[in-house]
């Protein structure tokens, strides 16, 4: 959790968008240029699972077929496909909004937008979706909201998002289990391994917040037995950092207990936004014309596909989320080539969409103005 101090927010956007070294720090604007070199091995990677997917497609079923499941498809659903991403986007930005207002009365929605889509792009280049917190820190940072501020308002949205996808994802696997088990081999370990991990991130970030010095011990017992190991060598370093962390952590979401309603509301927000990203998948299989589709089924198995693929360590969960789709999905169609023009469609509107709109809002970051406090020429406090 990097981001939530402001020395290591710097060195965490730096990574991603070196600065010009010819600039002077802290009072001169820094050019950022769109990618930094830590990305290009992400990028690398994304391109090479798309070339491996279409290539994948096109053996299975052969450019004739191929290229006749994409002209034959409904534009209709594949438009209503990328409405759900635009709802997506949309409830993405506003719940973002509503902590940032709240935190920030001068925040702009178009702030809030640009904000989210620039996360939406790092989070979709970089391993584990790493990259985009810590570019929306430094870009709502910069544009005039103290660091304080903004380090609670992406708090308050990664424990609200988290902890609704836990709920969601427990929900699903409730109501939708008999039918998976009966359907999908290994469901059962796969889906244990995916819930018990997303409730575990959501149990840590509780039991920090409630009992910072228990999890803060907890966690240097734990440094301890792994420089024992020798996989840890600066335990003390490492342990101060914890210590600092834990306790930012713990203060944010202190702060954040406060403001009941707020979370209520981003996490009925939350909801919808999940659900309409789940919905894309059954757009596209209806664009494709599959038979005999219960909407619920297929929101569960998106579901699952999120909540399963969101661990793998590469960027956009590449490989693991095309996996997982064939595996979720494969029940619905007769034939399995069909699974791979849905999974080219489904990425092309969930990870490479996301990508290309969010270059497009990325170029806010070049040229930003640096009097991070002053207010006056930032993106909420317009000259004039």
């Amino acid at each position: 959790m990097e981001w939530y101090q402001n020395a290591r927010q710097e060195e965490a956007v730096e990574k991603i968008l070196p600065v010009s070294p010819d600039l002077p720090s802290g009072g001169q604007e820094k050019n950022l240029p769109p990618a930094g070199k830590s990305n290009r091995w992400g990028i690398l990677i994304i391109v090479l699972v798309a070339v491996g997917s279409i290539a994948g497609a096109f053996l299975a079923d052969g450019p004739e077929k191929i290229f006749a499941s994409l002209t034959g498809a409904d534009k209709r659903w594949l438009a209503a496909g990328a409405g759900c991403m635009l709802i997506y986007w949309a409830l993405e930005s506003g719940c973002l909004h509503l902590a940032a207002r709240k935190a920030w009365p001068g925040q702009r929605l178009r702030t809030s937008v640009v904000t989210s889509m620039i996360g939406q792009f790092f989070n979709c280049v970089t391993p584990f979706a790493s990259g985009g917190q810590p570019i929306q820190a430094y870009y709502m940072t910069r544009g005039g909201m103290p660091v304080g501020k903004a380090s609670s308002v992406l708090l308050a949205k990664f424990i609200v998002y988290q902890t609704v996808l836990a709920l969601y994802s427990a929900g699903v696997l409730i109501f939708e289990y008999r039918n998976f088990v009966e359907n999908i081999d290994g469901f059962s370990k796969l889906a244990l391994i995916g819930f018990i991990v997303n409730a575990a991130v959501v149990v840590v970030l509780f039991c920090v917040g409630f009992f910072p010095k228990i999890t803060g011990g907890f966690f240097q017992s734990c440094l301890v037995i792994l420089a024992k190991l020798r996989i840890v060598r600066d335990p003390k370093g490492t342990g101060a950092g914890i210590d600092r962390e834990i306790n930012s952590f713990h203060q944010g979401f202190t702060e954040l207990r406060r403001e009941r309603s707020v979370m209520a509301a981003m996490a009925v927000m939350t909801t919808f936004q999940l659900t309409a990203f789940f919905l894309v998948p059954y757009c596209v299989l209806m664009a494709l014309g599959v038979q005999g589709l219960q909407v619920g089924d297929v929101v569960a198995s998106a579901a699952f596909i999120l909540m399963i693929s969101s661990f793998v360590p590469l960027p956009g969960a590449s490989g693991g989320a095309e996996g997982s789709f064939y595996v979720f999905f494969q029940m619905f169609f007769k034939a399995s080539g069909s699974v791979s023009v849905a999974i080219l469609l489904w990425r092309m509107f969930t990870f490479y969409l996301p990508i290309v709109v969010g270059v497009y809002f990325a170029r806010h970051l070049s040229g930003l103005n640096p009097h991070s406090h002053s207010g006056k020429d930032s993106p909420d406090h317009p000259a004039g």
